[in-house]
């Protein structure tokens, strides 16, 4: 088992670092900049802009804020084409699926606040379709939970992050095995 490294920071490069996604198409659910809940330091790019900075060919990214996904249109979008934000709010097992089916991400990057466990609900087939998955769990409950399902669906898991400034916070990093 890959051994938890403890992190205290929301800068993309350390809490998302073991994401892999160049020429991939991501989905980034849960892309806020984070500002209403604790600092962000404005050097630091958005998870969107990281995810386009590791090479992704395309980021879809999703918030439930309007203000935010209004700021990347205005602010990112046109010096980032390669980013899509939409206002969407991800609380249902349909509107996970939807997203999953017409985009047909390689990449998952999960940080939407207990809604996480939705990603639990989909169907092994659905949840497989992914070859990478980085996922900010919010309770001890669902990092076990995502230990076990990517265990059963013969995902590696590439890196653990304890974020030691909001407890018991922690992401896990997972890439399918080639069968």
């Amino acid at each position: 088992m890959v051994n938890v490294e403890k992190v205290d920071t929301e800068n993309p490069s350390l809490h998302w670092k073991y994401i892999e996604c160049e020429n991939k198409v991501v989905i980034d659910l849960g892309c806020g900049r984070w500002e209403k809940v604790e600092h962000r330091d404005q050097s630091w790019p958005t998870t969107p802009e990281y995810l386009v900075q590791l090479g992704a060919s395309k980021v879809y990214a999703f918030d439930i804020d309007k203000n935010e996904i209004e700021w990347y249109k205005n602010n990112i979008c046109p010096i980032s084409p390669k980013i899509k934000p939409f206002c969407v709010n991800l609380n249902n097992l349909e509107i996970i699926k939807k997203i999953y089916s017409d985009i047909k991400p390689d990449v998952v990057k999960c940080d939407i606040e207990l809604n996480e466990a939705l990603l639990l609900e989909l169907s092994d087939e659905e949840f497989s379709s992914v070859e990478l998955y980085a996922i900010e769990t919010h309770n001890d409950t669902l990092y076990n939970n995502f230990l076990k399902k990517f265990k059963q669906l013969n995902y590696t898991i590439t890196g653990l992050i304890e974020l030691t400034h909001a407890p018991p916070m922690k992401a896990i990093f997972a890439k399918r095995n080639n069968v």
